[in-house]
């Protein structure tokens, strides 16, 4: 039974290395994979040109235009749950954190304005 046990790993072995020295070729030096977009015009960023290689599924994440008084509410609604004492300091917490994405918020849409008028 031992002899046997020997010859069928033997075996496997020995199917185990031919397959391996058969497969050490890598695939991607067999394919040449093309950017989905060529940019022969100059007329986009370097940002804009890899936004538009990730292809048309790529998620843009595009937020509604109440995204933050909707964040303001949901936190709002969670502080209620917390215990009483801890609610004023998160409200308070809240609120600066808010206030900065506000902020953010603006400068962004400042900064789209202008590379549009720049563009005009």
């Amino acid at each position: 039974m031992n002899i046997e046990a020997q010859r069928i790993y033997k075996n496997l072995d020995d199917k185990i290395s031919r397959l391996t020295n058969s497969q050490h070729e890598r695939i991607d030096e067999k394919f040449k994979f093309y950017s989905r977009v060529i940019n022969q015009t100059d007329i986009f960023t370097e940002e804009e040109q890899t936004l538009l290689n990730k292809g048309l599924k790529y998620n843009l994440s595009h937020k509604n235009k109440y995204w933050i008084r909707k964040l303001a509410l949901e936190a709002e609604n969670s502080i209620t749950l917390l215990p009483i004492e801890e609610q004023d300091y998160m409200r308070y917490q809240v609120a600066k954190q808010i206030q900065r994405l506000q902020v953010q918020k603006l400068q962004v849409m400042q900064i789209t304005k202008k590379k549009t008028q720049g563009r005009s």
